[in-house]
């Protein structure tokens, strides 16, 4: 039995996309153990149950039984209500069901150091914190009278950090927590390195504190050493919730069903993690299932019944959740548990108002708890209340100094209060003091001009604006963006809105930077549009739309790569349903399917203004503000169901991806089947065709179906590999007509502005202009078409098309001194002298040791003033 455990321990441990991620054999030290010949057949026995190894014959004695069903998580087993099993393994099993006076009843005159410490917790879990901290004077003073083995010592540590939590530190400076840190330590170091309850130990405290990759390390090594352990393997589904890896957490809690229903028993942490998963893919209503299994078996669990809470907040169920609070509070009252998790999911909704309540009152119930607090900061950082998350997180950091996201966040806080601001008439800018200032100083202007087109009612304007400023935070590195969106320095992307607040990273290069320059505008108008949908709709748009209607209003056409991923979707029946969609953004099971969620939104999005008018998305977001069922607003607004809605946009889509030349129209063959003729001549042969062999066959298919884009493209492609990727005088004329045929393709745009660009003659040169254009419309990476583009503008004397080019490529390059130097060139031939002013004086901070840019500075200042005064 021990070599498939470890198997499966293998195989789920080495799951893909996680840092700490590795494969963990079960320890060589354990198995030495086990082998040792001195031991007697009834110590073998023991340390098999105790490592997570037994089989069904070392089940033979009350004790044992009780033991494999507890560390398997069957915590109602009747193995765990038989009078001759272990008093603490009956109480520990009580307390883990919710049942908390049956565990004080059998722990009442215990004075084992796990007996005081269960009582201690069953008496915290009835809000009787006064009785459990006077329980813990007994504890502690075991403690330091007697001497302790190494799973006696992690019982007192445990202990020890409850008492933290009821009385706070004795001191501020981190004295406590290190303390308990030394004998977590000193048990594994100095007494017993294979027991694994010191490495649970470890992982749990490491996880409060929010160090995931040692929590995660320690948890890995605790099942190196017992496998079936199920705390370890629930923390490990707690860090796969937390990184959004819900594929790996679905893993860990089907382990964990697997273990538990060896005994034919509900796995409580395997329901747990599943619910906790929901809630962060912000997909309670689903959340119904793994409550009512753990309900069925387990109707008092304590952690349980607080997510149900949770879940009802996540369902902006206001009514229900406050019906779930009260009913969680006749049975722990004053307890903060379920105030806590429904705070952490009021602020993940954004229901920032209700969250300070819950997550203030969580603390007021328990003050010297952290968690609530440390929840509280983070949701005023998200909220833009930076004076409220500081004073949060300060009281937190005072209590709980060493927890990793209170402090990463703090720092930030106290960075960003040093910060300096622009303001506008609906933005705050706020940057750090320096070279960000070049750009910090222009955006005002870009972000009013976002504002009109999303709040606007021109179509795709969301007409609406939020009731506040939105907050645009320049973040100077990607570091500092990360712990402004999530509290730890870690997250794949540029920028994020939290609502009332966007954060982004300066588009700089260098050390520190992950993006370099990116077309920030861009960026920020699709996340503005996501402050403004979710404040139309009250926080309660389905993800699809919200991200379909940010995509919509970046107002930028569709970039080939989209195109042929929607049309490989379509032709492969994989476009996704209603309810597909949403799940793609945050569970994807292909790596293409939070990019075809994305693109295909934005696509189902133009289907709905083109065929049912330019007020039906609005109308949608309406009915999801009043909380209908996307099904029924769909069949309200539209008068089509899900499934209705989505046949008739696939008749839809057929049609666009037609006159995109992606589908062939009925009846032409597709390449592959007019080169099977060929193919199967040169199989014959017995040799691969050479360049030669190829080009034929491509162009006498083309004189029979010269209208058939694939035949096009590949002999394109064949061309243009026999002259290492150049261009030719002989491509020109397919790549016209290519280009005619396949209007949404890049390929020949590319391609011809190279040609163009590399000609001799300067005049000649210009004809790359319309092909410049088309690649730069869909670029969001970089300025190099727009800063070509201008400088063909300007020799072709077209300086107001210069200027727009030349000031699209400082705005996705600001930092770019050349680029800045072209835009103030334009701006002086149009006469606009404070535009150039303006890029000049920008070259003074980004190279500030050039005296030619202030001595241009000055002479600009001077013909400004010249001109204004004539």
């Amino acid at each position: 039995m021990r070599r498939p455990i470890a198997a499966i321990l293998v195989s789920l441990c080495g799951l893909a996309g996680l840092a700490w991620a590795q494969d963990v054999p079960l320890s060589p030290a354990v198995e030495q153990r086990l082998g040792a010949a001195f031991l007697s057949d009834e110590e073998r026995k023991c340390l098999r149950v105790f490592h997570g190894l037994w089989e069904d014959a070392d089940l033979d004695t009350p004790a044992r039984r009780a033991e494999a069903a507890l560390c398997a998580g069957a915590i109602d087993h009747r193995w765990l209500h038989d009078a001759e099993a272990p008093l603490l393994d009956r109480a520990e099993a009580a307390l883990l069901r919710g049942e908390l006076n049956e565990a004080l009843e059998l722990l009442a005159g215990e004075t084992s150091i796990r007996g005081i410490r269960l009582r201690a917790d069953a008496l915290a879990g009835l809000g009787r914190f006064a009785d459990a901290d006077a329980a813990l004077d007994s504890l502690v003073e075991v403690m330091f009278t007697q001497q302790l083995d190494a799973l006696q010592l992690v019982e007192g540590a445990r202990g020890l950090l409850l008492r933290m939590q009821i009385r706070g530190p004795a001191r501020g400076d981190g004295t406590d927590y290190r303390q308990v840190l030394s004998l977590i330590n000193k048990a594994r170091d100095e007494m017993d390195r294979l027991a694994w309850p010191v490495r649970l130990a470890e992982a749990e405290l490491l996880h409060s504190r929010h160090n995931a990759d040692q929590a995660a390390a320690a948890a890995i090594e605790t099942l190196s050493l017992n496998p079936r352990c199920v705390r370890a393997w629930s923390l490990l589904g707690e860090l796969k919730v937390g990184g959004f890896d819900f594929d790996g957490a679905e893993q860990v809690a089907a382990q964990m069903d697997k273990i538990a229903g060896a005994f034919d028993a509900i796995s409580a942490d395997a329901q747990v993690i599943r619910v906790r998963s929901l809630l962060r893919q912000r997909e309670a209503e689903l959340a119904a299932e793994p409550l009512e299994r753990l309900f069925g078996a387990y109707p008092m669990h304590r952690e349980g019944l607080a997510l149900s809470a949770a879940v009802a907040a996540g369902c902006f169920d206001d009514a229900r959740t406050s019906a779930l609070l009260a009913q969680f509070d006749e049975l722990s009252p004053a307890h903060p548990l379920a105030l806590y998790q429904v705070g952490r999911v009021q602020s993940e909704t954004r229901q920032y108002e209700a969250a300070a309540s819950s997550l203030e009152a969580a603390h007021q119930r328990m003050p010297n708890w952290s968690a609530p607090l440390i929840e509280l900061g983070l949701m005023e950082m998200q909220s833009g209340h930076d004076d409220l998350a500081l004073d949060a997180l300060r009281r937190a950091m005072a209590l709980d100094p060493f927890n990793a996201r209170a402090a990463n966040s703090m720092r930030l806080i106290e960075q960003l209060a040093g910060f300096a601001r622009f303001e506008s008439e609906h933005f705050i800018v706020r940057y750090r003091p320096g070279v960000d200032e070049v750009l910090a100083r222009e955006m005002p202007a870009v972000l009013e001009r976002i504002h009109a087109r999303v709040c606007g009612n021109a179509a795709g304007g969301i007409d609406h604006e939020p009731s506040r400023k939105t907050v645009i935070e320049l973040m100077p590195t990607h570091e500092a963006f990360a712990v402004r969106i999530t509290g730890m320095p870690n997250i794949h992307t540029m920028a994020a809105s939290t609502g009332p607040v966007i954060a982004m990273e300066s588009p700089r290069e260098g050390a520190g930077s992950q993006i370099g320059s990116y077309d920030w505008a861009r960026v920020v108008q699709h996340e503005y549009t996501h402050t403004v949908t979710l404040s139309r709709t009250r926080n309660r748009i389905a993800h699809w739309m919200t991200e379909a209607a940010a995509v919509h209003l970046e107002d930028s056409p569709r970039d080939a790569d989209t195109w042929k991923l929607l049309a490989h979707a379509f032709r492969n029946d994989a476009l996704f349903d209603l309810d597909e969609i949403n799940f793609a953004f945050v569970r994807p099971k292909k790596p293409t399917d939070r990019s075809q969620a994305y693109a295909q939104g934005h696509w189902m999005y133009e289907f709905i203004i083109e065929r049912f008018g330019p007020r039906a998305p609005l109308d949608l977001m309406d009915r999801a503000a009043e909380g209908v069922p996307p099904d029924r607003a769909f069949q309200a607004v539209l008068g089509l169901d899900h499934a209705q809605f989505l046949a008739a946009f696939k008749l839809w889509a057929a049609q666009q991806l037609r006159s995109a030349g992606l589908l062939l129209p009925e009846g032409t063959p597709k390449l592959s089947e007019l080169l099977e003729p060929w193919a199967s001549s040169w199989a014959a042969a017995g040799a691969a065709p050479d360049a030669t062999a190829r080009l034929e066959a491509l162009h006498a298919i083309e004189r029979n179906y010269p209208d058939q884009p694939e035949v096009l493209e590949a002999i394109i492609l064949e061309l243009s590999r026999q002259a290492d990727g150049e261009p030719t005088e002989e491509l020109l004329p397919l790549l016209e007509r290519y280009a005619g045929l396949c209007p949404v393709d890049d390929l020949p745009h590319r391609l011809l502005a190279r040609w163009y660009l590399t000609r001799a003659d300067r005049a000649e040169q210009l004809g790359a202009i319309p092909h410049l254009e088309f690649l730069d419309a869909r670029d969001t990476t970089g300025a190099s078409f727009a800063a070509q583009l201008a400088e063909l503008y300007l020799r072709s004397g077209d300086f107001e098309r210069a200027w727009l080019k030349a000031e699209r490529a400082t705005t996705v390059a600001p930092f770019d001194a050349g680029l800045r130097e072209q835009a103030a060139r334009a701006a002086l031939m149009l006469k606009d002298y404070g535009t150039a002013e303006r890029h000049i004086e920008a070259l003074t901070v980004l190279e500030p040791d050039r005296e030619q840019h202030r001595k241009r500075l000055d002479a600009v200042r001077a013909m400004r003033a010249s001109n204004s005064g004539g």
